[in-house]
């Protein structure tokens, strides 16, 4: 089975005879525990996606073909409103503003 890619996506059996398509490697088996996926235009058998933990996110380091966790940035607390934040260039001479 021959897959082609378009312009880097997911690789099909069949294409639409428009420009961009190009040939791929077959599709490699995973052994036991890891799996396959297409990325950055070539397959990569790697491990599955560790699980989350709160306040901390697992992301794909493709230059380093591993998994890094990430921490989220800061949340507000359910119910609470973000500061409004007026750009100064949005703002005329007749406009007052309140701290």
């Amino acid at each position: 089975m021959t897959l082609y890619s378009f312009k880097g996506h997911y690789p099909v059996e069949v294409t639409d005879n428009n420009k961009g398509w190009y040939e791929v490697p077959a599709k490699p088996e995973a052994p036991e525990g890891k799996q396959v996926a297409w990325l950055n235009g070539e397959w990569v058998v790697r491990d599955p996606k560790p699980a989350d933990r709160p306040g901390y996110q697992w992301n794909w380091n493709h230059g380093e073909m591993a998994w890094i966790e990430c921490e989220y940035p800061v949340t507000l607390p359910e119910g609470e409103d973000l500061p409004v934040i007026i750009p100064i260039n949005s703002l005329t001479l007749s406009d007052s503003l309140t701290i």
